[in-house]
């Protein structure tokens, strides 16, 4: 009985020992654990004692797979089964033979439930996959003279693999009181949706829909619908920069009673960098030449800092710019914002 319960366990760490799933480093260390996927020349594998580990591909000699794992080739063909990689090639054990693929030749290796996953993101519902915040300022000052400032934003981003929604608003409200007259000082309201689609890699093609009301520019609203070409120059889990350019009509109703039908020219940029996992900065450029109002645009620049504090919170710095070249008369060309305070983020990673 005795010697059955030893026979028992040994047989058990064996069958352990030859179904774990193993990689083989180059300078001959190994990780044993579950292999999770092998893409954008990284292998990733969760182990019981080190957690998810990441490692680049060329530190590796070879691994093994007992569990199935979903390998993509780079022509799109979709094999499935125990894997084994060993001098830049990949074997494939299918319920139909082995297959052997040149390392070459794989796109991405994919567990079952990242597969799963994966897929799962390429079609998500309208209401699935929105990351972004919300923030909100509030200044007050009460005595001789009463001011209140109040600023709120919202930004919000559906990226999948194919496309991404986009959608932007800020306002900002401030009075002052003096004399026991108060006065508006600033009411401003403006934002805009974007819908990129992608060509290729890099090419992009998107549509924006902009909207804005400006109390100090004598701005009823301001309609500006417009579309073009995109281009992915950055495009890292760190670092992104799209440039685009195109074309778009805008309307512009004033309460001096004049009205602008303009035609335009759009070219602009947007950048956005994590310094840390906690602290990520933005700028967005976008540069608006009149077509049939020769030498006349509008520029419009943002620039914003976010930091997490806690959890969901965050404290967030945000500077505008909005320059128009031809104000209604007595009103300068810039306006410049400068908020600051707290905010709340939802989804996996915001702006």
């Amino acid at each position: 009985m005795c010697k059955t319960s030893v026979f028992t366990v040994i047989l058990c760490c064996c069958f352990i020992t030859l179904s774990a799933e193993q990689v083989t480093l180059k300078n001959g260390d190994r990780l044993t654990g579950t292999i999770l996927n092998v893409s954008d020349k990284k292998l990733t594998i969760k182990t019981e004692h080190a957690g998810t580990v990441t490692i680049d591909w060329d530190a590796v000699a070879q691994f093994s797979s007992e569990q199935p794992m979903v390998v993509t080739r780079t022509d799109k063909q979709i094999v499935s089964g125990a894997v084994n990689t060993k001098d830049s090639e990949v074997a494939v054990n299918t319920t139909s033979g082995t297959q052997t693929i040149p390392m070459a030749d794989v796109a991405v290796m994919r567990s079952p439930a990242d597969q799963a996953a994966y897929e799962k993101s390429l079609h998500p519902g309208m209401l699935e996959g929105w990351v972004g915040g919300g923030n909100f300022g509030l200044a007050l000052a009460r005595g001789n003279s009463d001011t209140t400032n109040l600023a709120l934003g919202f930004n919000a981003a559906r990226p999948t693999t194919t496309d991404k929604w986009t959608i932007q608003a800020a306002s900002l409200y401030s009075t002052s009181t003096a004399d026991k007259v108060t006065t508006t000082t600033a009411n401003a309201l403006g934002g805009f949706i974007r819908y990129d689609h992608n060509l290729t890699k890099k090419l992009f093609a998107f549509g924006l829909f902009a909207g804005s009301y400006d109390h100090a520019q004598d701005l009823n609203e301001r309609i500006s619908p417009s579309g073009g070409l995109g281009y992915h120059a950055i495009a890292t889990k760190v670092t992104t920069l799209d440039l685009l350019g195109g074309f778009g009509y805008t309307y512009e109703n004033y309460s001096t009673g004049m009205t602008n039908n303009l035609m335009n020219a759009t070219i602009g940029d947007e950048f956005n960098h994590k310094f840390t996992p906690n602290t990520s900065v933005f700028q967005d450029l976008y540069f608006f030449p009149y077509l049939n109002e020769n030498g006349n645009y509008r520029g419009v620049f943002d620039f914003g800092l976010s930091s997490k504090l806690y959890r969901a919170i965050t404290w967030n710095l945000n500077f505008g710019d909005r320059y128009n070249s031809k104000p209604v008369a007595g009103n300068k060309n810039n306006d410049i914002l400068l908020t600051t305070g707290l905010g709340l983020t939802f989804g996996a990673k915001g702006k």
